[in-house]
């Protein structure tokens, strides 16, 4: 599965679920694009995180039993290939010591 698109589903379901507006978990499951058994191993991953997700029967909805935040940062750069040679020294080793004195590792 594409990593974007799995952060910006658990961001998602995060907002569906602080605002509790997720439905039944068949309704909270197409909203997501995912069959029930998928949404309930998203929840697994959510709930490994420590997060307090339950659900309610009567309001039909999942929610967090208390107060939680959930904060996803990425970053994402793509490299050129002379940028990386530049970035882990290439494919030449040449060891040197601090004063300058080349070592042989023949």
């Amino acid at each position: 599965m594409n990593f974007i698109k799995q952060i910006e589903r658990i961001k998602r379901m995060h907002i569906l679920i602080s605002s509790e507006k997720t439905g039944t978990p068949l309704v909270f499951a197409k909203k997501l694009s995912l069959s029930r058994s998928q949404l309930y191993n998203e929840l697994e991953m959510i709930k490994e995180l420590d997060a307090p997700v339950k659900y309610c029967k009567k309001r039909e909805s999942f929610y967090y039993e208390s107060s939680f935040e959930l904060i996803l940062n990425f970053s994402l750069k793509t490299i050129k290939d002379d940028e990386s040679k530049e970035i882990f020294g290439g494919s030449y080793f040449r060891p040197i010591l601090l004063d300058g004195t080349l070592i042989s590792l023949l």
